[in-house]
């Protein structure tokens, strides 16, 4: 084994990335706090930054969006009981810069290294995902409701109209390619806001393969060499 785990956080834009760095750096750098982890230290980062995002979240504030200009990037090393380091890329850019790399397929050589981590945590914000819809069905509601094709504009597309789950496959199919692909790699995908998503009563893997099933087949194709698994989390929690 080696002696020490490189991994980055990923994520498309409003998926928690921001939410989750402040509440990590709350309890590794809390006094008393019990964790599995704990601080070693801030390999690349502004410490008033990151004492501000836990001021806001230990408030219940939610997080403002991460500016496009001014991104910083955060590397924290942190070490588990035995000693071994455990090493962080926390990339605080905007989820726009993920995005991009679907709308237009564009890549900020800044982030390769980040891209290239040996293992990846992919957020998905829970509370955005919809179970997918086929087109019979919104026909037939579109019918009930008296609608018909003529008294609707069409829509001209464009990426940013593509479902989530379409745009996660096509990234982690980009992070297996060209420059990006450094052979087998470990995934962790994690549904934010779960304590929204927890009340329908279903596990991470259950909300994965009934809500992004082009991504439960994608991962379990096995198409790309992905040690993968799907936790639930929230990092915030509570009503707003």
């Amino acid at each position: 084994m080696s002696d020490e785990i490189h991994l980055s956080i990923v994520g498309l834009p409003s998926s928690g990335k921001t939410t989750l760095l402040a509440a990590l750096w709350h309890m590794v750098r809390e006094s008393g706090a019990t964790t599995a982890l704990s601080y070693d230290r801030l390999s690349n980062g502004n410490y008033e930054h990151l004492n501000a995002l836990a001021k806001r979240w230990r408030m219940g504030k939610i997080q403002q969006r991460t500016q496009v200009s001014g991104a910083r990037d955060v590397t924290m090393r942190l070490k588990n009981a035995a000693g071994q380091k455990v090493e962080v890329s926390f990339p605080d850019l905007p989820g726009e810069e993920f995005a991009r790399m679907w709308e237009r397929r564009e890549l900020d050589r800044s982030m390769q290294e980040t891209l290239t981590a040996p293992a990846l945590v992919f957020l998905i914000n829970g509370d955005t995902v919809r179970a997918p819809a086929w087109v019979v069905e919104r026909m037939a509601l579109a019918n009930k409701l008296g609608m018909t094709s003529t008294e609707q504009e069409p829509t001209e597309w464009s990426a940013d109209l593509a479902p989530t789950q379409v745009k996660i496959v096509d990234l982690l199919q980009i992070l297996m390619a060209g420059d990006l692909h450094i052979g087998n790699r470990r995934l962790a995908l994690l549904i934010s806001a779960w304590d929204k998503v927890e009340g329908e009563q279903q596990t991470p893997v259950e909300i994965l393969e009934s809500k992004l099933p082009l991504l439960h087949q994608y991962l379990h194709s096995g198409r790309d060499p992905w040690t993968w698994r799907v936790w639930g989390l929230s990092a915030q929690g509570g009503g707003v």
